[in-house]
């Protein structure tokens, strides 16, 4: 909602409030033959409550309280509510002919008691005026909260993403080191995988959310370039079934599926790879299941781009998805599930 149409309705229901007690004192004793009495008394009253309100509202709180020039204020306080507002009503009401008094009245019991109630309707007027701006001030604050939020995740998130891309890239520039020596025709296929990796890391990670599709496709790119140096490939199985277009954030999975490679031996007996994401309604459904070899494990670096995506997803799905990661002596299990928004 337009911030300037939410002040107009946060305002109506002081006028409103205004008009019914200036119309109930005015109805209140009407003399005989007197028409206009009751309008008049209406605009005077609600002078009488309205000018208090937006004296404190607009004025003593934002130009002294709120810039801790307590002194000013409660100077200006004092003049406004003992002084000021009572010779305003004063003189407002014998004007207008309502409930005048005299000069000798006004400094008689009678002027007393009459500039006492004004003193009293003056602080209650003033201090509803405080209290809306202080609950307006209060809102404001809650915005620009989010606000500083909303730039703090978005900045974290890019900060989180410059960090998780080079680790991967880091990796995978080792295995085509590696295959430069041992294979040279591989390493040349490597190489153009890789290409579209980092076509992939470079122009489709600017994007919040990609197509599910563009991510399966980049995975299956990074497979094959861990594959190339592994002597049984057939240790890595990768199934997806998601024949809907949806949208993620780039580079999501990918993580995990380095996390499988990098603490399993997958060129040994009994260590394999299986990795699977589906769609169910509106559940994406990710898992990878990884052998564990306790050599890699003691001496690689463990959990830093698994922390990086758990930071991520309680950004973008907070209480909307489930990470449950469980190991044991020889398997690490990662199950994911996302509940999508509604299109």
């Amino acid at each position: 909602m337009n911030k300037k149409i939410f002040l107009c309705l946060f305002h109506i229901p002081v006028w409103i409030i205004a008009l019914l007690i200036a119309y109930f004192f005015s109805s209140d004793d009407v003399p005989a033959g007197n028409s206009a009495y009751i309008f008049l008394s209406t605009i005077s009253f609600s002078i009488w409550f309205l000018l208090p309100f937006y004296t404190f509202y607009s004025y003593l709180i934002p130009a002294f309280l709120d810039k801790g020039k307590n002194k000013k204020f409660w100077l200006y306080t004092i003049l406004f509510v003992v002084f000021l507002m009572p010779a305003i009503n004063l003189i407002l009401f014998h004007a207008t002919n309502i409930a005048p008094l005299s000069i000798s009245e006004s400094i008689s019991i009678k002027g007393l008691t009459s500039w006492a109630g004004s003193i009293g309707g003056t602080i209650f007027c003033g201090g509803l005026g405080s209290l809306y701006r202080f609950t307006m001030d209060w809102f404001n604050h809650l915005q620009v909260r989010k606000d500083f939020e909303n730039v703090k995740l978005q900045s974290e998130l890019e900060v989180l993403k410059s960090k998780l891309n080079p680790h991967l890239l880091f990796n995978t520039l080792n295995n085509i080191d590696t295959l430069i020596q041992i294979n040279p025709e591989k390493a040349s296929l490597a190489l153009s995988k890789l290409s579209n990796l980092l076509r992939y890391v470079v122009y489709e990670t600017e994007s919040e959310k990609v197509s599910i599709f563009q991510e399966i496709e980049i995975i299956l790119q990074y497979i094959d370039l861990e594959n190339m140096r592994l002597s049984r490939p057939d240790s890595v199985e990768f199934h997806h079934s998601v024949e809907k277009e949806i949208f993620v954030p780039p580079m999501m999975f990918l993580p995990f599926i380095e996390n499988g490679y990098k603490h399993s031996d997958l060129n040994l007996p009994n260590q394999n790879l299986a990795i699977s994401i589906s769609l169910r309604g509106k559940e994406l459904l990710f898992r990878c299941i990884n052998s564990i070899n306790e050599k890699k494990q003691n001496h690689d670096r463990k959990g830093v781009g698994i922390a990086l995506v758990k930071k991520r997803l309680d950004l973008l799905y907070p209480k909307t998805h489930e990470l449950n990661i469980d190991q044991t002596n020889n398997e690490y299990r990662v199950h994911l599930k996302i509940n999508l928004p509604n299109d």
